[in-house]
């Protein structure tokens, strides 16, 4: 009995030190990003985008700056308001700002021992000698400080792993694909942040508290739950507004709803490419499966467009 109760300290413990830092740490590196790159953004979106393929690329490119869609969604819905660009152009960026933060969890990806601590050590050191580009190095110190966070949320899910007792509630739980897609939507928009809770998921899945099939389920959510954030930017505007917010909703509702039919197809593919080449670091095969998963939503949402922008005024530029 002491012993369980010790291993629930541990893990407790554990969990919630690498929640926190990973979490912090992944706020930061969005708000640095974004106050980096935000003005020129901004001008770059709203001169950038008189064409549907040149406003999904941009959507595309500004969320991999800033490793935020929502905050891509906050500069468009601004940018709307202010009629810089039309509610159509709004919503290609929106829609295409989906596959730029696939980058995020490739990054959480990177599984190579002791590399959270090196990055922390060397962009601390060269942050104290070369005083010119601090502002990019404390970059490399929260990425330094998400990874050593999700270094300690595995030992945690590991404590887990030995604690029979809670494994086995775990594991009767994650055979619920409704739940799990649930929880998905609820948990990222609780922290506001898909690539937060994938790269959460990534770590269960690789130290095996989930599987495959739970894995997928909670990113399909997490996709849903990263568009109810949209819907802070568009207090005090205009209707709009917040039809594009709803249509982009909608948007990864049907996207979601259509990965449930081909559900089965998409675990086959994704355990094919995990057993063909990153059976050492499960960790890529929810990266993988979440841009797979926006990449052919977006193609899709390029091809059917028209139909997502139906009976949407027109503003002209200012």
């Amino acid at each position: 009995m002491n012993t369980i109760l010790l291993l629930n300290k541990n893990f407790i413990l554990l969990i919630f030190c690498g929640l926190s830092i990973f979490l912090f740490s992944l706020d930061q590196i969005k708000q640095n990003l974004h106050i980096l790159f935000i003005s020129k953004l901004q001008n770059y979106i709203s001169k950038s985008v008189n064409t549907r393929l040149k406003s999904f690329i941009v959507g595309c490119i500004a969320s991999a700056a800033i490793q935020s869609s929502s905050g891509v969604t906050a500069i468009a819905i601004s940018l709307l308001s202010a009629n810089y660009i039309k509610p159509k152009d709004c919503l290609g960026i929106i829609i295409g700002a989906n596959l730029g933060t696939c980058l995020t969890t490739f990054i959480i990806a990177i599984n190579i021992n002791n590399i959270s601590l090196l990055i922390i050590i060397i962009s601390f050191l060269l942050y104290i000698i070369i005083y010119k580009y601090r502002k990019y190095l404390i970059l490399f110190i929260y990425i330094g400080l998400m990874l050593l966070g999700l270094d300690i949320l595995n030992k945690g899910f590991n404590e887990i792993i030995n604690n029979e007792y809670i494994y086995n509630i775990i594991k009767t739980n994650q055979n619920s694909n409704l739940l799990s897609i649930l929880f998905g939507i609820f948990s990222t928009a609780i922290i506001q942040s898909s690539s937060g809770i994938i790269g959460i998921v990534e770590n269960m899945y690789d130290t095996n508290l989930i599987n495959l099939t739970c894995a997928i389920s909670i990113m399909l959510g997490a996709n849903i739950g990263t568009t109810l954030t949209g819907y802070i930017a568009t207090i005090n505007t205009n209707n709009n507004t917040k039809t594009i917010v709803n249509r982009n909703l909608w948007f990864n509702i049907l996207g979601v709803l259509l990965f449930i039919l081909l559900f089965n197809q998409f675990i086959n593919h994704i355990s094919y490419i995990q057993n063909k080449y990153c059976s050492n670091n499960l960790k890529f095969s929810i990266a993988y499966a979440h841009f797979l998963f926006n990449l052919i939503t977006v193609i899709l949402g390029y091809i059917f467009f028209n139909l997502f922008i139906y009976k949407l005024a027109n503003n002209k530029k200012a």
